[in-house]
Protein backbone atom coordinates (compact mmCIF):
# COMPACT_ATOMS: atom_id res chain seq x y z
CA UNK A 1 0.00 0.00 0.00
CA UNK A 2 2.57 2.54 0.85
CA UNK A 3 4.35 1.84 -2.81
CA UNK A 4 0.89 2.72 -3.97
CA UNK A 5 0.97 5.57 -2.45
CA UNK A 6 4.33 6.66 -3.56
CA UNK A 7 3.83 6.05 -6.58
CA UNK A 8 0.92 8.21 -6.84
CA UNK A 9 2.37 10.71 -5.23
CA UNK A 10 5.66 10.81 -7.73
CA UNK A 11 3.11 10.76 -10.62
CA UNK A 12 1.43 13.77 -9.72
CA UNK A 13 4.42 15.88 -9.23
CA UNK A 14 5.73 14.56 -12.41
CA UNK A 15 1.96 15.52 -14.10
CA UNK A 16 2.19 19.13 -11.98
CA UNK A 17 6.03 19.54 -13.98
CA UNK A 18 4.17 18.62 -17.22
CA UNK A 19 1.34 21.46 -16.96
CA UNK A 20 3.90 23.87 -15.69
CA UNK A 21 6.13 22.99 -19.06
CA UNK A 22 3.43 23.68 -21.04
CA UNK A 23 2.34 26.92 -19.33
CA UNK A 24 6.13 27.71 -19.48
CA UNK A 25 6.05 27.67 -23.35
CA UNK A 26 2.51 29.26 -23.55
CA UNK A 27 4.58 32.42 -21.15
CA UNK A 28 7.06 32.09 -24.04
CA UNK A 29 4.96 32.69 -26.73
CA UNK A 30 2.62 35.65 -25.06
CA UNK A 31 6.59 37.51 -24.37
CA UNK A 32 7.18 37.12 -27.98
CA UNK A 33 4.28 38.74 -29.11
CA UNK A 34 4.26 41.69 -26.41
CA UNK A 35 7.37 42.30 -27.43
CA UNK A 36 6.40 42.61 -31.56
CA UNK A 37 3.55 44.54 -30.58
CA UNK A 38 6.33 46.77 -28.69
CA UNK A 39 4.06 46.44 -25.32
CA UNK A 40 7.50 46.19 -23.15
CA UNK A 41 6.06 46.61 -19.99
CA UNK A 42 4.00 43.85 -20.46
CA UNK A 43 6.82 41.38 -21.96
CA UNK A 44 8.51 42.61 -18.81
CA UNK A 45 5.59 41.42 -16.57
CA UNK A 46 5.24 38.22 -18.32
CA UNK A 47 9.15 37.47 -18.55
CA UNK A 48 8.81 37.66 -14.33
CA UNK A 49 6.23 35.58 -14.52
CA UNK A 50 8.53 33.42 -16.04
CA UNK A 51 11.09 33.39 -13.94
CA UNK A 52 8.71 32.51 -11.08
CA UNK A 53 7.71 29.64 -13.20
CA UNK A 54 10.89 28.02 -13.64
CA UNK A 55 11.40 28.53 -10.03
CA UNK A 56 8.61 26.39 -9.48
CA UNK A 57 9.51 23.96 -11.94
CA UNK A 58 13.17 23.63 -10.68
CA UNK A 59 11.51 23.41 -6.99
CA UNK A 60 9.21 20.48 -8.17
CA UNK A 61 11.45 18.83 -9.99
CA UNK A 62 13.93 18.92 -6.45
CA UNK A 63 10.92 17.48 -4.72
CA UNK A 64 10.36 14.70 -7.49
CA UNK A 65 14.20 13.81 -7.11
CA UNK A 66 13.84 13.49 -3.27
CA UNK A 67 10.38 11.87 -3.27
CA UNK A 68 12.83 9.00 -5.55
CA UNK A 69 15.39 8.83 -3.26
CA UNK A 70 13.22 8.47 -0.42
CA UNK A 71 11.15 5.62 -2.49
CA UNK A 72 14.57 4.09 -3.20
CA UNK A 73 15.66 4.16 0.50
CA UNK A 74 11.89 2.92 1.59
CA UNK A 75 12.75 -0.50 -0.91
CA UNK A 76 15.89 -1.03 -0.10
CA UNK A 77 14.62 -1.16 4.27
CA UNK A 78 11.74 -3.22 3.09
CA UNK A 79 13.84 -5.81 1.11
CA UNK A 80 16.29 -5.63 4.37
CA UNK A 81 13.65 -6.73 6.34
CA UNK A 82 12.32 -9.19 4.13
CA UNK A 83 16.08 -10.44 4.28
CA UNK A 84 15.98 -10.11 7.96
CA UNK A 85 12.84 -12.42 8.69
CA UNK A 86 14.66 -15.23 6.38
CA UNK A 87 17.24 -15.51 8.44
CA UNK A 88 15.38 -15.68 11.63
CA UNK A 89 13.14 -18.61 10.09
CA UNK A 90 16.62 -20.17 8.66
CA UNK A 91 18.18 -19.75 12.33
CA UNK A 92 15.27 -21.35 14.35
CA UNK A 93 15.19 -24.23 11.79
CA UNK A 94 18.35 -24.94 12.31
CA UNK A 95 18.13 -24.76 15.69
CA UNK A 96 15.10 -26.89 15.67
CA UNK A 97 17.01 -29.66 13.74
CA UNK A 98 19.71 -29.17 16.01
CA UNK A 99 18.09 -30.07 19.26
CA UNK A 100 16.56 -32.92 17.42
CA UNK A 101 20.17 -34.06 15.78
CA UNK A 102 21.92 -35.35 18.92
CA UNK A 103 25.96 -35.91 18.25
CA UNK A 104 26.27 -38.78 20.79
CA UNK A 105 22.81 -40.82 19.91
CA UNK A 106 23.89 -40.26 16.59
CA UNK A 107 27.71 -41.80 16.82
CA UNK A 108 25.80 -44.57 18.87
CA UNK A 109 23.80 -45.43 15.96
CA UNK A 110 26.80 -45.71 13.92
CA UNK A 111 28.68 -47.50 15.93
CA UNK A 112 25.65 -50.42 16.23
CA UNK A 113 25.49 -49.97 12.94
CA UNK A 114 29.15 -51.27 12.20
CA UNK A 115 29.30 -53.29 14.71
CA UNK A 116 26.18 -55.54 13.06
CA UNK A 117 28.05 -54.77 9.66
CA UNK A 118 31.27 -56.62 11.37
CA UNK A 119 28.92 -59.21 12.50
CA UNK A 120 26.72 -60.22 9.26
CA UNK A 121 30.52 -60.12 7.01
CA UNK A 122 31.79 -62.72 9.89
CA UNK A 123 27.87 -64.97 9.58
CA UNK A 124 28.62 -64.63 5.52
CA UNK A 125 32.25 -66.35 6.02
CA UNK A 126 31.19 -69.34 7.92
CA UNK A 127 28.38 -69.32 5.83
CA UNK A 128 30.74 -69.28 2.87
CA UNK A 129 33.26 -72.22 4.51
CA UNK A 130 30.09 -74.33 5.25
CA UNK A 131 28.82 -74.46 1.63
CA UNK A 132 32.47 -75.08 0.46
CA UNK A 133 32.62 -78.27 2.87
CA UNK A 134 29.46 -79.48 2.08
CA UNK A 135 29.98 -78.77 -1.93
CA UNK A 136 34.26 -80.31 -1.40
CA UNK A 137 33.55 -83.17 -3.49
CA UNK A 138 37.29 -84.12 -4.48
CA UNK A 139 38.21 -86.26 -1.28
CA UNK A 140 34.51 -88.16 -1.66
CA UNK A 141 35.38 -88.62 -4.87
CA UNK A 142 38.67 -90.28 -4.51
CA UNK A 143 37.00 -92.54 -1.77
CA UNK A 144 34.62 -93.46 -4.05
CA UNK A 145 36.40 -93.94 -7.15
CA UNK A 146 38.75 -96.43 -4.75
CA UNK A 147 35.70 -98.99 -3.20
CA UNK A 148 33.89 -98.53 -7.12
CA UNK A 149 37.56 -100.34 -8.49
CA UNK A 150 37.83 -102.85 -5.58
CA UNK A 151 34.14 -104.15 -6.11
CA UNK A 152 34.82 -104.42 -10.03
CA UNK A 153 38.48 -106.08 -9.40
CA UNK A 154 36.30 -108.89 -7.21
CA UNK A 155 34.10 -108.99 -9.95
CA UNK A 156 36.20 -109.53 -12.78
CA UNK A 157 34.90 -106.67 -14.54
CA UNK A 158 37.73 -104.32 -16.68
CA UNK A 159 38.59 -101.41 -14.41
CA UNK A 160 39.89 -99.50 -17.49
CA UNK A 161 36.93 -99.19 -19.50
CA UNK A 162 35.21 -98.09 -15.73
CA UNK A 163 37.66 -95.23 -15.16
CA UNK A 164 37.55 -94.15 -18.53
CA UNK A 165 33.66 -93.53 -18.23
CA UNK A 166 34.91 -92.25 -14.06
CA UNK A 167 37.34 -89.87 -16.31
CA UNK A 168 34.49 -88.30 -18.32
CA UNK A 169 32.38 -88.12 -14.65
CA UNK A 170 35.34 -86.06 -13.39
CA UNK A 171 35.77 -83.94 -16.06
CA UNK A 172 31.84 -83.34 -15.74
CA UNK A 173 32.33 -81.97 -12.35
CA UNK A 174 35.49 -80.39 -12.06
CA UNK A 175 33.23 -78.03 -14.93
CA UNK A 176 30.02 -78.51 -12.63
CA UNK A 177 32.41 -76.74 -9.73
CA UNK A 178 34.15 -74.20 -11.73
CA UNK A 179 30.78 -73.24 -12.65
CA UNK A 180 29.33 -73.23 -8.86
CA UNK A 181 32.25 -70.85 -7.98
Amino acid sequence: MLKALKKLDLKEVDREILALRREEEKLIREIKAAAKAGNTAGARVLAKSLVRLRGQISKLQGSSAHLRGISAQITTAAATTSVAKAVGSATKAMTAMQSTMKPAAVAASMAAFSRENQRLDMVGEVIGDALEGALDTDGLEEETGELVGQVLDEIGIDLAASLKETAEEDDLLVRLATLKS
